[in-house]
């Protein structure tokens, strides 16, 4: 008989979690599931990977591929049978293990979310995040592809496509002088998001960097509210895949002009990057920004699933990167070293190309 959670426990004590309903969430995993989960990876890890956000890092449901959970501190004891879809979260606990790290890794992220309906209240999952991150966790947080590709406001939809419709050198030319610093609950289509527009060039630019500056700077100082972790990765989107195949945002994509210009929305998420995620600083954290479109550059379909989700392939490649950079971070602690050591020379670089 299938159970969610077994009223019987093994020879350990351990509650178990049935593996099949844990991936076969679409929405991020239940609660109840991660409260299960949580102190085993305590008890075997010294630290932990946070994920939130959308399904970037949420990516379970778009594949099915099954491996063993072997190894993998805290899944292997509360998993049955100890199996794992490999999503990037699964792939962080992979790598982490192979390394010799003890460091292990849970999600939070939540597919198919915005940070519009998190202006207003945090999901359960970022609850149980903000009631349990420690001081020496780590925290990656990936958010607000949705706003534009989803469920965008009038506002929204308004400033992306008039960008795009843009020459590309004004895109490339786009700078900021200034952003405003709240977010006003109006879901970016009030003044505070509005007045970003005039502080930019192009204006509608603001609008963006309001949207990946601001905003998902509020979205993080929720999360770390109660406790700060010692490291925060903020990460900008990947390229979408540019092979026009069939795909839930088949028609933003059409809109964004993505099938036959790819470069001018890519022109904007590196643009974006520089004017917005790297400029993000949370007090008490040592805030990282990741640049995945140095991952997914668009061009290797099979690292994507309906050309906006990672695949397991893609989703390797994000939790290499991201370890590789953990790790970076550790080791400038240790021994020494700038924090704008940590990611590679090339990433603001060629963002301002």
């Amino acid at each position: 008989m299938a159970y969610d959670i077994s009223a019987s426990r093994n020879r350990n004590s351990v509650t178990k979690v049935d593996s099949s309903r844990f991936y076969s969430e679409y929405y991020g995993h239940k609660v109840r599931h991660l409260e299960v989960l949580l102190p085993q990876l305590r008890a075997d890890t010294d630290s932990l990977i946070w994920t939130a956000g959308d399904s970037s890092l949420d990516n379970k449901y778009w594949f099915s591929d099954i491996r063993s959970a072997v190894g993998l501190a805290g899944y292997e004891q509360v998993l049955d049978p100890p199996r794992c879809n490999a999503d990037v979260t699964y792939w962080l606990n992979y790598l982490a293990n192979a390394r010799g790290s003890r460091l292990g890794a849970i999600n939070t992220a939540v597919e198919a979310t915005t940070l519009n309906e998190r202006t207003f209240r945090l999901r359960p999952q970022d609850r149980f995040l903000r009631d349990n991150i420690q001081s020496n966790d780590i925290l990656i947080v990936s958010v607000g592809g949705n706003d534009v590709a989803m469920a965008p406001t009038p506002c929204t939809i308004f400033s992306i496509l008039s960008m795009v419709k843009l020459p590309s050198w004004c895109l490339k030319r786009g700078c900021v002088v200034g952003s405003m610093p709240c977010d006003e609950y109006c879901c970016g289509c009030g003044p505070a998001a509005m007045g970003s527009c005039l502080c930019a060039f192009p204006p509608c630019f603001g609008y963006l960097v309001h949207l990946f500056g601001t905003r998902v700077k509020r979205y993080i100082e929720k999360l770390v509210a109660k406790t700060k972790p010692k490291t925060i990765l903020v990460c900008m989107y990947y390229y979408l895949d540019e092979n026009p195949t069939p795909s839930w945002a088949g028609l933003a994509l059409g809109c964004l002009d993505y099938n036959s210009s790819p470069h001018k929305l890519q022109t904007l998420i590196r643009r974006a990057f520089v004017e917005a995620t790297s400029k993000i600083e949370v007090p008490g954290c040592e805030v990282i920004p990741i640049p995945l479109f140095n991952v997914l550059d668009g061009k290797n379909s099979r690292d994507y699933v309906a050309r906006v989700e990672p695949s397991s392939e893609g989703g390797f490649k994000m939790a290499e990167y991201l370890l590789d950079t953990i790790q970076r971070v550790d080791a400038i602690g240790d021994g020494g070293g700038r924090i704008g050591d940590v990611l590679p020379t090339t990433s603001i670089t060629m963002a301002r190309q």
